[in-house]
């Protein structure tokens, strides 16, 4: 019997020696877990309510898990980093960057430390506003200055999304008519609206200005891409098609689209409320196929006139030959009247891009969102935000049946972003 417990003894001893080796600690005597876990958190971009006749606060808050986003109420209210002034706000994987619009001229880049906690990675100021963004890449964020006036040309921020910081900036021309220099005939400048990388091409989309900084968009008869060759930022062509007007509108949204076979999606608005000072061709979208450095001649779709249809606001690409968009619901606001923070501006559809079909979106009522902001997706269904009567929710659409249910109430204006990181 002592033997027997003797070996027993020994076998413990043999066990407790293994879990010890494999719990080792490191010099400082602190244990080294070996299977280190990541932590993952949604991260938005808050606009808040203005106090009295101030400007809305924009704000960066984490939170802790999905759930956050379809129950209860969400509020920064002791909680969140306050920014300054209105901001965009952007991601390329699990960095996010917020920069501002007018009253700041500072990009910052935030993602999750080593803890699971939302800390600033890195800034970088910029001359200009940062209007049109683009993650081209998993590693890689682009972004392009806006200018109001004068024959300057544009500057693309190449920026590292890893670390957040600023790689190089490059100035290059894209489209300029440079007049005749009087007051009549200013010439014209181009207003990125949208980019796309695929296969070493950068398709940059975009619709012109008179240089005098009067905001009157010519030649609104005409959807433009600039093709450029890309690192190296050679421009090779400019492609454009009279069957719509120009592509996408001023701000956050994005006008051209890659879908998961390649082929590139852009979409036009024909919207005066849109900040077009005329407008003459259908609303719709077309086509570049994967491959292919022109837009496609058999491919065109005529939002405008489709069931269920009308003058798009934005599109953003969800998957499987779909999108959801945002349709004008009434275009003789004025000049810019769909920019507004509150109203009843815009109703949601589904758009089936394959077989040109628009459909109504349930669920969701009609509603405002200012510069809209990039929805989040999630095993197949989109979350977004919208200010609908006189509170804003977020909606969680979807596309499959073209239904919306309604999520958590939002104590603010808008969320002007929806993201996942981890760390």
């Amino acid at each position: 019997m002592k033997i027997i417990n003797y070996i027993k003894y020994l076998m413990l001893l043999i066990a407790v020696s293994i879990l010890a080796t494999s719990c080792s600690s490191d010099d400082d005597g602190e244990l080294i877990d070996p299977t280190p876990t990541s932590v993952s958190k949604y991260v938005v971009g808050f606009q808040a309510f203005p106090v009295g006749d101030a400007s809305p606060v924009d704000y960066i808050l984490e939170l802790p898990s999905l759930a956050s986003l379809t129950t209860g109420e969400i509020s920064v209210e002791g909680q969140g980093t306050p920014l300054k002034g209105w901001r965009f706000f952007h991601n390329v994987k699990n960095t996010v960057f917020t920069a501002g619009y007018s009253d700041d001229d500072k990009c910052i880049a935030y993602g999750l430390d080593q803890d699971g906690k939302l800390i600033e990675k890195a800034n970088f100021a910029f001359q200009s506003t940062l209007d049109n963004y683009a993650a081209i890449d998993d590693k890689t964020l682009l972004a392009v200055e806006l200018t109001y006036s004068g024959l300057s040309d544009k500057r693309f921020h190449i920026i590292n999304a890893e670390t957040g910081k600023l790689e190089k900036i490059v100035e290059h021309p894209i489209d300029i008519d440079k007049g005749d220099g009087t007051a009549k005939n200013p010439g014209t400048i181009p207003w990125v609206t949208g980019m796309v990388l695929r296969d070493g091409k950068l398709f940059v989309s975009y619709h012109k200005w008179m240089a005098d900084g009067s905001y009157i968009t010519p030649d609104v008869n005409r959807a433009y891409v600039a093709v450029f060759k890309y690192p190296e930022f050679e421009l090779e062509k400019i492609i454009y098609d009279d069957r719509t007007s120009p592509i996408g509108v001023n701000g956050h949204s994005t006008g051209i689209e890659k879908t998961e076979n390649g082929d590139i999606y852009s979409f036009s608005t024909s919207a005066l409320s849109a900040g077009f000072t005329s407008a003459t061709k259908p609303s719709g979208i077309l086509k570049i196929k994967n491959g292919a450095t022109e837009f496609d001649k058999n491919y065109f779709f005529d939002v405008e006139s489709a069931p269920n249809g009308g003058k798009l606001f934005w599109m953003d690409y969800i998957g499987n030959g779909k999108a959801i968009a945002r349709i004008i619901m009434d275009d003789t606001v004025g000049p810019w009247g769909v920019f507004k923070e509150t109203g009843d501006f815009f109703k949601l559809v589904i758009i089936d891009l394959d077989n040109k079909t628009v459909t109504d979106v349930q669920g969701i009522p009609t509603h405002a969102n200012r510069y809209t902001s990039p929805m989040y997706v999630e095993d197949g269904k989109a979350y977004l935000s919208s200010y609908a009567g006189t509170e804003t929710h977020v909606y969680i659409v979807d596309p499959k049946t073209a239904t919306a249910t309604k999520g958590a109430k939002i104590q603010g204006l808008a969320l002007k972003g929806i993201f996942k990181v981890t760390n």
